[in-house]
């Protein structure tokens, strides 16, 4: 607990050191020279569609993984230079290893294509890490002791690709691809005799096709500061596509970007998800959480059930400098709260998990963040904190 503190303490530092730099003028900044160039503002090759590559190593800390390092580089570009109004694709890439000997290579394409007529999103994931397995529902999330009945080991590999054709302004419809792998072992003495798990065992594939409809007047996908998004995914698993399971998911996702002020950058973001998973989902594919996109704080794997719920309202706050341009500092704030459930009833929040934290925010490319956030979850099993360094905003 008392290195949480002190990571705390240091990120309050860092937003304070933050808020002078912002301020400083124009005229005490040199031209940077040599790898500090990868970091200067490139707002004017931005807006002629060239590729940028933006490199980055930092440091992390969160509950499921411990302290951990993550190098890598995010890359943005235009599929058609000759169109100004295209908004320019994103490409994170990431590797990440920590102190547990977690290892997570992550990338996730954001593309836009045919004058924004064609949207390709995709996420390939690989990652070899300890996992945490409380039980399937609240109860069983709040009273299974940790880490003793709940470790154990897996290896998990995703594949998943989301075309989406524009059928009408702002309206998409498409689909959604997905292909999962998980291997489980060194599992606890708990967790052996958990009905839950013994249903589909030690190795899991899931294989899953499934439709999109979306409606999307969001400024900038990657980072709104105004605008409505508002999604629903059907996915049906089935050995008939390959894989070991058979079992169907619905996600509701919708975001709203409410503009606080005319001159600055000032915005008010909420964002209501729900997934239901109907049928007999691995305990891998049950609604859990503790990303880094949802409800940030909490240890990853203890709250897992069929139904989800959660709501964040984050406030996000763009530095200015003295001489009233926009600077390439920000900062956030957020509180949201989550419920699971087996049924529909019980997730709508009569369980409520709560969530609230800050963020740090630094513009590496035009729109697009770095961004570091502390995250504080309230827990009657103990309070869970923990420290994300990722990139693009979490919704």
């Amino acid at each position: 607990m008392q290195i949480q503190h002190r990571l705390f303490l240091s990120f309050m530092a860092i937003l304070l050191v933050a808020q002078v730099v912002a301020q400083s003028p124009d005229s005490a900044r040199q031209p940077r020279k040599g790898v500090l160039a990868l970091f200067r503002s490139r707002n004017e090759e931005a807006r002629n569609g060239k590729l940028l590559v933006t490199p980055f190593f930092l440091p992390g800390y969160s509950p499921d993984i411990k302290f951990s390092l993550a190098g890598g580089a995010v890359f943005s570009f235009s599929t058609n230079r000759k169109d100004s109004l295209l908004p320019r694709s994103s490409v994170p890439v990431t590797i990440t290893w920590s102190t547990i000997n977690a290892f997570i290579a992550s990338s996730g394409w954001t593309t836009y294509w045919l004058h924004d007529k064609l949207r390709v999103n995709a996420l390939i994931q690989y990652k070899a890490s300890r996992d945490a397995y409380y039980g399937v529902g609240y109860e069983k999330a709040t009273s299974t002791k940790f880490p003793d009945s709940t470790n154990f080991r897996r290896s998990f590999f995703i594949f998943q690709v989301r075309p989406l054709w524009k059928l009408r302004p702002h309206f998409f419809g498409g689909l959604n691809l997905e292909y999962t792998q998980n291997v489980l072992w060194n599992v606890n003495r708990h967790m052996a005799h958990d009905s839950a798990y013994l249903a589909n065992g030690q190795y899991i594939v899931n294989t899953g096709i499934g439709g999109i409809l979306s409606y999307d007047t969001r400024d900038f996908p990657q980072n709104a500061t105004r605008g409505i998004y508002s999604t629903i995914i059907y996915t049906l698993y089935q050995h008939a596509t390959g894989g070991n399971t058979h079992f169907q998911a619905l996600d509701f996702d919708n975001r709203y970007f409410l503009p606080l002020s005319h001159k600055k950058i000032r915005t008010l973001a909420f964002n209501w998800r729900s997934r239901y998973a109907f049928g007999a989902a691995p305990i891998t594919s049950l609604i859990s959480l503790g990303l880094s996109t949802d409800l940030r704080g909490l240890r990853f794997g203890q709250y897992r059930d069929h139904y989800l719920n959660y709501a964040i309202a984050e406030y996000r706050h763009k530095l200015y400098k003295r001489n009233g341009r926009p600077s390439r500092w920000g900062f956030v704030t957020w509180a949201g709260a989550g419920a699971i459930g087996p049924d529909f009833s019980s997730a709508l929040f009569k369980k409520v998990i709560p969530d609230f934290g800050i963020g740090l925010r630094f513009e590496v490319q035009p729109r697009l963040n770095a961004r570091v956030d502390f995250g504080i979850a309230p827990s009657s099993n103990g309070n869970h904190n923990a420290t994300y360094f990722n990139f693009l905003e979490a919704f």
